[in-house]
């Protein structure tokens, strides 16, 4: 983050599930930072990310971490993201077709802040200029970036999108997550599509259906694979991922470090390290 950050170090004490979900948010969190940001994503890289942050987002596991290891008590884990909703604020929302957040940023295709707007004549009529425009109704097409915390975060818009007879839909980074784990193969591939239903389920599968338009594509990524591509380096460049992963090594360290040559078996016996455990090694044969 932009703003420094001082480290405290604390004594954690955690019991069995909660050692447990330190090792699996903590893998995860090391393979989110262990991706390129020279190149785009493939689709496959994305998919295993879609179902990654489910768990860090969508099943709270992050914050059940965060709040174990008494992070709370520094402050709440937070993020700094592209925010296309403060922008959009200020424009009318029947003139917006749709926007998205995005934000993630290689030497390739790459957008921050995408809002594409429709105004009617009448209104561009009364200025001289698309500038004077702008200025006097305070419009913006370029989204900045700032912190919030994870939980706005994933709360906040990530794709914007106008429907005829409803309005401008937000759909917020959280839904995105959903729609690529559980209708895009992330976690299962589901194509069915019940747009009919009333109620929060129904606004859910009009969320659904509307992101299976795509309606931008970066590179060879569909608009929503890069609000996921975006998701990824937002939390990737945080101050507290690495810290929980150096948190899962030192808490955890045969989970992550252990011997490739070497083969563990369990006898019930003191063996000689006293743990039970017997050790076979199998050094790398000379060349």
């Amino acid at each position: 983050m932009s703003e420094s950050v001082e480290k405290i170090r604390v004594e954690v004490e955690l019991d069995k599930t909660e050692l447990e979900r330190l090792v699996v948010v903590g893998g995860d969190l090391e393979f989110l930072i262990s991706l390129p940001r020279d190149r785009l994503l493939n689709h496959t890289e994305v998919r295993i990310c879609a179902a990654v942050l489910r768990r860090l987002i969508v099943d709270n596991q992050l914050n059940q971490t965060w709040r174990a290891l008494d992070g709370f008590k520094v402050a709440p884990p937070s993020v700094e993201a592209t925010d296309i909703d403060g922008p959009l604020a200020n424009w009318d929302q029947s003139w917006v077709r749709y926007a998205w957040a995005g934000g993630a940023t290689t030497n390739q295709a790459h957008h921050r802040g995408f809002i594409f707007a429709v105004i009617p004549k009448a209104v561009n009529d009364r200025y001289s200029s698309p500038d004077e425009l702008f200025e006097a109704r305070r419009l913006s097409g370029i989204a900045e970036i700032r912190a919030m915390t994870f939980d706005h975060w994933q709360r906040s818009t990530s794709v914007a999108i106008q429907v005829e007879k409803i309005g401008l839909i937000k759909v917020s980074r959280a839904t995105v997550v959903k729609y690529l784990a559980n209708r895009k193969g992330g976690v299962h591939f589901d194509p069915s599509r019940n747009v009919l239903q009333a109620g929060k389920r129904g606004r859910r599968e009009v969320e659904m259906s509307l992101l299976d338009h795509g309606l931008l594509r970066v590179g060879h990524l569909n608009g929503p694979e890069f609000e996921i591509a975006s998701m990824v380096q937002a939390i990737a460049g945080t101050w507290w991922a690495p810290e929980i992963v150096r948190l899962a090594h030192e808490l955890a360290s045969e989970d992550f470090n252990g011997d490739p040559h070497e083969l563990q078996l369990w006898t019930g016996l003191q063996e000689a390290d006293g743990s039970g455990w017997a050790a076979m090694r199998f050094d790398q044969p000379e060349s």
